[in-house]
């Protein structure tokens, strides 16, 4: 269960909860990583550890339901052209999520203990930082200034090249990085997309369509027990509406990113992630 006498001791824990769910709304698209912020978090209002981990991990699912929305269209066309006999983009999908998945597996227990160390989430920010630093650079260098995809007119979007086997490999290797907290899951693949000469559109979507079945995963691999458990005494109800909230903030924030990204965006999530990161690394 989650207390505030940290600091805010008039708050009460649902009200603590749904402003997890608001963090992680807007964090989980913009790459700023939502697992550092939620650590942070935790930290600050005090979170039990047997609650935490699973909490998030439900709150996830909220920001997951914000991708299928927002990616319909896609996700359609996947489920139809493997009703077709057509396996391509199934496939990189699947190619892409065996890392964090054979981490998640093997790491398990060492990942959880991360999820209760500030300091850690502080590194992972500086490392988010200086990649998009890179990423920015190589997107400029490239002249990649087209408008991205996902809920947006079909006349503004420059898709490019469709991502190879080989891009689902890197970006999924850069996924499994974002297993530990701090470390931003969508700043990591789409700027191993863009290094890898992806146009930012292509980089992005691939992005949010591989953060699917990474979900589903986790949720498959933590919420039953948690939910057995009665996620340590947290109301249904609560959790139920924070998933709600984490899912309708989350939409917002992804066309926010979707609509900013090609304009240099990075820059500033760069820095916003290199001062955070800093300033726990120094203070925590």
């Amino acid at each position: 269960m989650l207390t505030t006498a940290t600091v805010l001791p008039e708050l009460g824990e649902s009200a603590a909860i749904f402003l997890l769910a608001i963090l992680q709304g807007i964090t989980e698209f913009l790459p700023i990583s939502s697992s550092g912020h939620l650590v942070l978090a935790h930290a600050a209002l005090g979170s039990q550890e047997e609650s935490s981990l699973a909490l998030d991990v439900a709150l996830h699912v909220g920001t997951l339901v914000a991708v299928l929305i927002a990616y319909r269209r896609d996700v359609r066309s996947i489920v139809s052209d493997v009703f077709k006999g057509r396996f391509r983009v199934l496939i990189w999908l699947i190619v892409a999520t065996i890392p964090i998945g054979v981490v998640g597996m093997l790491a398990k227990d060492a990942i959880a203990a991360t999820f209760l160390a500030p300091r850690v989430a502080g590194g992972g920010l500086v490392f988010t930082a200086l990649v998009l630093a890179v990423a920015e650079r190589a997107r400029v260098q490239a002249g990649r200034r087209a408008p991205v995809a996902g809920d947006v007119p079909d006349e503004v979007e420059g898709r490019g090249r469709e991502p190879a086997l080989a891009d689902a490999i890197i970006m999924g290797l850069a996924q499994a990085l974002a297993i530990l907290p701090g470390v931003s899951r969508s700043g990591m693949t789409i700027s191993a997309g863009l290094i890898r000469g992806l146009s930012t559109e292509q980089a992005a979507r691939y992005s949010f369509l591989m953060s699917i079945p990474a979900v589903m995963g986790a949720a498959i691999v933590t919420l039953p027990d948690a939910a057995a458990e009665g996620f340590a005494g947290v109301p249904p109800g609560i959790v139920l509406g924070a998933v709600a909230l984490a899912a309708l903030v989350g939409w917002a924030a992804l066309r926010l990113l979707l609509l900013t990204l090609a304009r240099g965006a990075f820059r500033w999530f760069a820095v916003y992630c290199a001062l955070l990161g800093g300033a726990v690394l120094a203070f925590a």
